[in-house]
Parts: C-alpha cells; sequence; structure tokens
C-alpha cells in the first residue's frame, strides 16, 4: 500500500518586480514552498529554499485531520547520491563556503606581499577560510548517522509500505 503524496505549492508573488527597475527587484529571491496534506490540504511545512533534501522516515500523520500521508522525506540509505551530495551541501552553503573561500582565502594570499606568503600561510589560511563548509559537514553528519539507524532498526514491512524498498 502506498501512501498518497503531499502536495506542493510554490509561492512567488514577486515575480513581476523583476521586469521594473529598481532595488524592488530583489524582491524576486523572495519565494517559499508550502507543502500540504493531501486529503485536509492543511499546511505542514514551509520551506523558504526550493528542493530541500528532508531526511525521516516519510510518514507523516496529519495535526489536523489525523490522515497518514507520505511527506516526500527519505532515510539516508534510500536516498541517491545527487541528493545526499546536495544534503550536505545545499545552494545557500555553498554560497557562503565559496563567498568566505574566495574573500577570507584567496584574497588574503593574492594582497599579501610575496615575500610574506609561503606554503605554510596559504595553508593555514585556506583551512581557516573552509572551517565554515567543514563545520556545517560534521552538524550534517549527526543527522545522516541518526537517520541511518532509524533506518536499520525499522522493520521491511515499512520499507514495502512506502514503496522504497529495493530502491
Amino acid at each position: 500500500m502506498n501512501l498518497p503524496l503531499a502536495i506542493r505549492e510554490d509561492n512567488n508573488p514577486f515575480t513581476i518586480l523583476g521586469f521594473f527597475p529598481g532595488i524592488q527587484r530583489l524582491l524576486i529571491f523572495v519565494r517559499w514552498t508550502n507543502y500540504h496534506c493531501p486529503f485536509c490540504e492543511g499546511v505542514f511545512r514551509r520551506d523558504y529554499w526550493p528542493n530541500n533534501v528532508r531526511l525521516g522516515s516519510g510518514e507523516r500523520t496529519c495535526k489536523n485531520c489525523g490522515k497518514v500521508f507520505d511527506d516526500s522525506a527519505r532515510e539516508w540509505p534510500e536516498l541517491r547520491v545527487a541528493k545526499k551530495l546536495r544534503f550536505f551541501f545545499p545552494p545557500g552553503a555553498i554560497a557562503m563556503g565559496v563567498s568566505f573561500f574566495l574573500f577570507c582565502g584567496i584574497g588574503p594570499i593574492v594582497v599579501a606581499p610575496r615575500d610574506v606568503v609561503n606554503w605554510l600561510v596559504v595553508a593555514i589560511v585556506l583551512a581557516v577560510s573552509l572551517s565554515p563548509t567543514l563545520t556545517w559537514c560534521l552538524i550534517r553528519m549527526f543527522f545522516v548517522f541518526r537517520s541511518i539507524h532509524r533506518y536499520e532498526s525499522e522493520s521491511a514491512s515499512m520499507h514495502r509500505r512506502l514503496g522504497t524498498a529495493g530502491s
């Protein structure tokens, strides 16, 4: 028995502002996605970044109507490689990591006088500039380990019921 999927609704109310000049153009980036119960259409989650990868069993009970449905969350072993990479490196984290790396890592090395820069200094500056990304990955590993533990402790019947056995 497959559970019904949650309803996904993308909202981008400021799209029209992209056609007008001025600072208000930046509002085109304000958007969100609502996820609704397929039975009562009650909102159970709102994401401000599209296509987030969520870890979980995928089975959710609606707080409004009490019916069970599939909220599209999956456990770590069930995810494909692309979704695993997106879990560790979502676009926001990539943007922050690259900008921190460029401005705090490579920037000082390029600006510094050549007689001051050696390989040890380069290695230290680059390691410090990559530390936020490494910290982000270590925090995400905690959620991965929890997901793997949940997946291994679930019964095989749960995997068959959600339609994820063998895929």
